[in-house]
């Protein structure tokens, strides 16, 4: 099976607020140039973030455990929201935050979406007696 981008978005300059947007225009937009950069696929989440220095972490759908939506007061009034994807690592748990998403119960509801196809078994449930 192929893997297929399903969404892509980025975090939103809204997500800086009102002193970050200030600040961003002494210093010429270059905190909005290392955004991060999220990538649902059928197979895995990609975060990109960065500029001077990039870094890429990868999330297995077959490993989300849980997706958890978080907004402050100020983030349901401009629309955007915080995304807590906790995910299991062998024995561990990881927690991976996806900042500053629009529609962020949209975006969680994809994730859930695809992590319904992928990572849970077909058929009828079973029982061990």
């Amino acid at each position: 099976m192929t893997e297929t981008v399903i969404l892509e978005t980025r975090e939103t300059k809204r997500s800086y607020g009102p002193l970050w947007l200030a600040l961003s225009v002494v210093m010429l937009g270059l905190p909005f140039l290392g955004r991060q950069r999220i990538i649902l696929t059928n197979e895995r989440i990609t975060l990109t973030q960065g500029f001077w220095t990039k870094s890429r972490d990868d999330i297995e759908i077959f490993r989300i455990r849980d997706v958890v939506v978080k907004q402050s007061l100020y983030h349901r009034l401009v629309g955007i929201g915080d995304i807590v994807v906790k995910a299991m690592e062998g024995r561990s748990e990881e927690t991976h935050v996806l900042r500053g998403i629009a529609d962020p119960v949209r975006v969680s509801e994809a994730i859930r979406g695809v992590w319904n196809r992928t990572a849970r078994p077909a058929g009828p449930a079973t029982t061990l007696d």
